[in-house]
């Protein structure tokens, strides 16, 4: 969004004078009276929420007043809102009223490529760079990347249309869509053209090898790179860049020598010592990972990142008491959940599950705001280690406190037993009712009464809806494909396994799609194949077998379940 500073320095000054009865009039002293009346009845509705009331009433007024304050604000609300169309509106009148204010053909610009109105973007432009070619526009082109392929043609016709100006920022910006357009050598051209006239802005340089990269010219990436880093050796941002070039490009031991000498350089920077412990511990330099680390601590931004990464150098080299103590140390939203999740794994591995259970306990205590998060996790503990009764009964203690969390009824349901149909179709409609746009939930309910073979024609609609919302995901297709096998419809069921089956060739869906084969003989040398394919990637499995055509009114899943929501959800 674009906000130059003249609008902030404008919106701060309105904001604090229309709060302050005494100076509103003073600042509306040339204002008619029902005017400011519209202003103060837009200012009282953003106040209390109602936002697009707000952004009504300052259109409706910015279009019949020339105040630049009023304007300003205007414009500056519709921005916020992203009413893109009534800001243009507002812009184009403001610039009627004052052509040459050039902050307003700024927005105008912006605003107008923003709708796509391409020809108003181009004269704007043009109007803008008449006065200055060499004006700064990174403000009025940030963010403009159209997703449509024929947004982008006319976009970068238009731009082409343009005067030659050579401005830099648009220079940067018909690289950007001719990269997109299949134009490397073109968007080169560009970027060197934008170079020429500012040789030291990071971005254009990092696009420039962005591009190279994309032609797999990475040896002229490292010499662009070293050339760059030479003649601006302070150019930290340009030195980060070539680090992660040298991992990306499998080049650790160089990268690493790198990191070491700009901590060196660049003594206390958080960004190059989280990325040069990162990088140590990733070639088993745990002394180094560690040496990295413990700088961060005093750093409030990295301490979280610091302890959790001492935490992982710790358990890598099994000092396990340490490593306890250093992710019990992360306390920040970011990564504490992840920190617990690997206490949990450790803990558990070295036999000390109620030690663990007790301390989530606590941590509820200490951390009320992670409550839901807390007892899933113990519950999910309980759950791996053979307890499912205590699971369930510390579910309902927390369904109890919290009755209308999802995740916490959805764990409860993945605990109930195959018998209990009643109680699992009442709590998955309560689920659904609570969430009923979320793709995991829907196909689990689908899944488990495809499981139970009832409900069929509710179960399809359930999944069907799963697939709108998250399209061709192979656990829900293979959903479906069950389902449709359960009614009899084998065409759509082989269609629908096959495509599960090839996004995700897993035992499960593998077996549904043997079994959907063997409904005609036509499919046995693909049903045999399969078999085989399979036999040969889970050579353990002792359900995969040659069998003959199945009563389809009662297809058993290839292994057995022990709760129906279980075994086809969508991995979170």
């Amino acid at each position: 969004m674009l906000q130059l500073d003249l609008a902030k320095s404008y919106c701060n000054r309105y904001q604090t004078l229309i709060r302050g009865s005494i100076l509103l009039t003073a600042l509306f002293a040339h204002t008619a009276q029902a005017a400011l009346l519209d202003v103060f009845s837009a200012e009282l509705a953003l106040a209390r929420g109602m936002t697009d009331k707000g952004v009504v009433l300052y259109r409706a007024q910015a279009l019949q007043t020339t105040d630049p304050i009023v304007l300003e604000r205007a414009l500056t609300v519709a921005l916020e809102n992203n009413d893109i169309d009534g800001g243009l509106a507002i812009t184009k009148h403001w610039v009627d009223v004052d052509p040459n204010y050039i902050p307003a053909l700024f927005y105008m610009a912006h605003l107008s490529l923003k709708a796509h109105d391409y020809r108003l973007a181009t004269q704007t432009l043009d109007k803008i760079l008449s006065y200055d070619p060499n004006a700064a526009l990174d403000r009025i082109v940030a963010g403009i990347s159209p997703d449509d392929p024929k947004d982008r043609t006319a976009l970068l016709s238009a731009l082409q249309s343009l005067k030659e100006y050579n401005n830099p920022s648009l220079s940067v910006l018909k690289a950007g869509l001719l990269v997109q357009a299949g134009q490397p050598e073109d968007a080169l051209r560009e970027v060197n053209i934008a170079l020429r006239k500012k040789p030291d802005v990071t971005a254009f340089i990092t696009l420039k090898a962005n591009i190279l990269l994309s032609e797999n010219k990475t040896a002229d990436v490292q010499k662009l790179l070293a050339e760059e880093i030479k003649r601006q050796p302070k150019n930290k941002s340009l030195q980060l860049f070539e680090v992660r070039f040298l991992l990306k490009n499998n080049q650790p031991q160089l990268a690493m020598s790198r990191l070491k000498k700009m901590s060196q350089r660049w003594r206390g920077d958080g960004e190059i010592l989280l990325l040069a412990g990162l990088v140590s511990i990733d070639n088993q330099r745990m002394l180094d990972a560690e040496r990295y680390l413990v700088q961060l601590l005093p750093i409030d931004q990295y301490v979280d990142q610091a302890y959790f990464y001492l935490g992982i150098a710790a358990e890598r080299q099994n000092h396990i008491a340490v490593a306890i103590s250093y992710f019990r140390k992360v306390q920040g939203d970011e990564l504490y959940r992840k920190a617990q999740r690997k206490l949990a794994v450790i803990m558990t591995a070295n036999n000390q599950l109620d030690n663990e259970l007790e301390y989530l306990t606590q941590e509820r205590i200490e951390h009320p705001e992670q409550t839901s998060f807390l007892y899933l996790l113990q519950a999910q503990l309980l759950k791996d280690n053979q307890r499912p009764e205590t699971a369930r009964k510390l579910l309902n203690e927390a369904i109890a406190s919290l009755p209308n969390q999802p995740d916490l009824i959805y764990a409860r349901i993945l605990l109930l037993k195959p018998n209990e149909s009643e109680l699992l179709d009442r709590e998955s409609e309560h689920l659904l009712a609570l969430s009923p746009d979320n793709p995991v939930y829907l196909n689990a309910f689908a899944f488990a009464l495809a499981q139970q073979n009832r409900r069929l024609t509710d179960a399809r609609a359930l999944a069907e809806r799963a697939n709108k919302l998250a399209p061709n995901h192979p656990a829900i297709l293979d959903t479906l494909g069950y389902i449709a096998l359960l009614q009899k419809d084998y065409s759509f069921a082989i269609d629908t396994l096959r495509a599960a089956y090839h996004a995700e060739p897993s035992m499960n869906i593998g077996m549904h799609l043997v079994t959907a084969l063997a409904s005609s003989k036509k499919y046995d040398t693909e049903r045999l194949q399969l078999i085989n394919e399979l036999k040969e990637h889970f050579p353990n499995e002792s359900q995969i077998t040659i069998q003959p055509n199945p009563d389809h009114t009662k297809v058993k899943h290839p292994s057995p379940i022990k709760s129906p929501m279980t075994a086809n959800v969508i991995r979170h």
